[in-house]
């Protein structure tokens, strides 16, 4: 999905991947922040990294993978691990030739407000 122009837009694959399953609303309730392409290991990379990780629970790199920081490794791996359950949901659903519909921004919001949790940025 890293490699997907439409996806790196703001909120984007936040939204579609908070729609997948209601967990990702609750391990990553920031969202996720686009860094785009930079080199691997470098001081821009790792800047723009920063700037997001403000912000959002998980960092996606263009062409690379994810960052994500959590209160400790458990956490931070929980986060990257529900989101990426979700993008298999979507991502199989598409292999089959549909387009998941996913939870609508009413349902969410619900979540959001049962669980006490950040509201949806649209």
């Amino acid at each position: 999905m890293s490699h997907n122009p439409a996806f790196l837009r703001k909120d984007v694959l936040t939204r579609l991947l908070w729609s997948m399953i209601p967990e990702t609303l609750a391990f990553a309730p920031l969202g996720i922040g686009i860094v785009p392409y930079a080199l691997p290991g470098s001081v821009e990379l790792a800047n723009a990294t920063l700037e997001q990780i403000k912000d959002h629970d998980v960092v996606l790199w263009e062409k690379h993978g994810t960052l994500a920081v959590g209160t400790d490794v458990v956490d931070a791996f929980d986060q990257t691990d529900v989101l990426n359950k979700a993008a298999t949901i979507y991502l199989r659903a598409k292999s089959m030739g549909f387009i998941p519909e996913g939870m609508t921004d009413a349902a969410m919001r619900k979540i959001q407000e049962v669980f006490n949790l950040p509201t949806c940025r649209k």
